[in-house]
């Protein structure tokens, strides 16, 4: 994936009060992190991915200007550092953050940018999916199904409010979506019907944008297809 080709600022946020001590699971995940990401690419398995991942969301990063990228594909990365530049210690943690500033402003985030690469990027999608399930990524489809859990549930408000600001920023007014589970495609999956049509658009490649990018706001076991203005409109919701 081409992350780099756009970038913007916005600001981020300093330590209230100074530096404030790492709680010692944080600083335990830090170490962790950093010696992963020490290690060459070529040397990276599978392995390495399973203890990155246990460990990414609760270690501490440092930020650099810019703090968000925009992608080749136009979508926003919040962007975090294993070293330091111009912060003297780290301040964002990705468990603390997710709420407030990636799910609030509809962002994903990425691990060391370099160019056109990085150690990591996860997408607004995995971000809800570590929101809702504690992992970035869904367990396997053939895992137990999840209980409990109403599909409003698994679409929480911030994913609808950055959807609908992505959508609407197409030229879509008042998107509109219907929600049902399925578990058969996975645990806690979910199906989304949009009614929009084509026409709604400011062009026929912000449609064609729109169709192929949606996906990024969601979990990777979420699917989404399209009724058309044919649809009755009772059966859909705003987003």
């Amino acid at each position: 994936m081409g992350f780099f080709d756009f970038m913007t600022r916005q600001g981020s946020q300093a330590p209230a009060g100074g530096f404030q001590p790492l709680p010692a699971g944080t600083m335990t995940s830090t170490r962790i992190v950093q010696e992963l990401l020490a290690l060459p690419k070529a040397e990276r398995n599978e392995a390495w991915s399973r203890q990155f991942l246990a460990h990414v969301a609760d270690a501490a990063f440092f930020t650099r200007y810019p703090s968000v990228l925009l992608g080749a594909d136009r979508l926003p990365f919040f962007a975090l550092h294993s070293t330091p530049a111009e912060e003297p210690y780290p301040t964002h943690v990705i468990h603390h953050m997710k709420d407030d500033i990636l799910l609030e402003h509809g962002m994903g985030v990425v691990i060391n940018p370099n160019g056109p690469d990085a150690d990591w990027a996860f997408s607004f999608g995995d971000i809800l999916n570590f929101h809702l399930h504690g992992a970035f990524y869904p367990p396997p489809a053939d895992a137990a199904p999840t209980q409990g859990m109403a599909p409003q549930s698994r679409l929480p408000q911030q994913a609808r409010n950055a959807l609908r600001a992505f959508l609407q920023g197409l030229g879509v007014a008042a998107p509109r979506v219907m929600l049902a589970a399925w578990d058969h495609a996975g645990p806690g999956s979910l199906e989304l019907v949009f009614n929009f049509s084509p026409q709604e658009f400011k062009s026929v490649d912000d449609f064609r944008f729109a169709m192929n990018n949606i996906s990024w706001y969601l979990p990777r076991n979420y699917s989404y297809s399209v009724a058309g203005k044919q649809a009755k409109d009772g059966a859909f919701e705003l987003l």
